[in-house]
């Protein structure tokens, strides 16, 4: 046993017993860890607010190599998101890539490069005033580079020449675009607007931060969004039928109801 310090995001909590909580959390120099922090859900816990999911936090706990389950000794919270926590729109859209990395990240893989992607989303969702909508999907473009799966906007994976004003087929086998005279036989795939192939080019190359400027118009968002869960699903298994997808699905359709500008307000949309 060790007694260790080191920074994380909260990505899930559940209850244990009738006190205490499990967290799972993505840590800096531990990767992805399961905490248990006793009393944290009584009246007189120390923690207060300080273990909620999408919280930066910094933590010192009691290392076992042996097992699954740590034990928290202290917590205290880097940056608390207090927007990102005060508005449903953008709490729906930083569950996503925190939903992403609980499920797909192995017990204890260190990759400081992930969390410093995964802490960046989340401050740009919190602090952007609109187009946040984009840093979950720049996220959801670099995490496939993380994990192996780089895909290719820019050049045809057959032959190299650049994509076309006219846009081209994505085949997800080969990890990008194909041009007409290399098509053959195509495998599973999306044909892919020009628009939509800069644009994710863009967000897989420039600075996080900048994604919340770029224009993305409704057509556009579907299309892209569409892709990015299909092309994740196809390579990586666990990453089906995410619970915070399905939510947000849930939670926009209810709001049918209001103004198409409120609703983009609401959810981070750019156009």
């Amino acid at each position: 046993m060790a007694l260790s310090k080191t920074e994380a995001i909260v990505l899930r909590t559940r209850r244990q017993g009738e006190t205490s909580k499990i967290l799972s959390l993505y840590t800096q120099h531990y990767g992805r860890i399961s905490v248990m922090a006793k009393g944290a859900r009584s009246i007189k816990s120390r923690y207060g607010g300080v273990l909620e999911p999408q919280t930066h936090i910094g933590l010192v706990f009691y290392r076992y190599e042996t097992r699954e389950l740590q034990y928290l000794s202290q917590a205290e919270i880097i940056s608390p998101f207090a927007k990102l926590h005060e508005q449903l729109g953008r709490m729906a859209m930083a569950a996503i890539p925190c939903e992403m990395v609980e499920r797909n990240e192995a017990n204890g893989h260190v990759n400081p490069a992930l969390f410093h992607l995964l802490l960046s989303t989340l401050t740009v969702i919190d602090g952007a005033e609109k187009g946040y909508r984009n840093a979950v999907r720049a996220f959801m473009v670099r995490y496939m580079e993380h994990s192996g799966f780089k895909p290719e906007f820019a050049h045809c994976r057959g032959c190299g020449q650049k994509q076309r004003s006219d846009g081209a087929f994505f085949d997800f086998s080969k990890g990008g675009f194909v041009c007409d005279a290399c098509s053959g036989t195509l495998g599973e795939g999306q044909k892919l607007s020009a628009a939509v192939l800069e644009r994710l080019h863009y967000f897989l190359q420039a600075p996080l931060e900048k994604s919340v400027q770029v224009s993305v118009d409704a057509a556009q968002g579907r299309e892209m969004d569409r892709f990015l869960l299909s092309y994740m699903q196809y390579h990586i298994e666990t990453l089906h039928h995410l619970n915070s997808i399905i939510y947000l699905d849930k939670i926009q359709s209810t709001l049918r109801i209001v103004k198409p500008d409120e609703q983009r307000k609401q959810y981070g949309d750019s156009e």
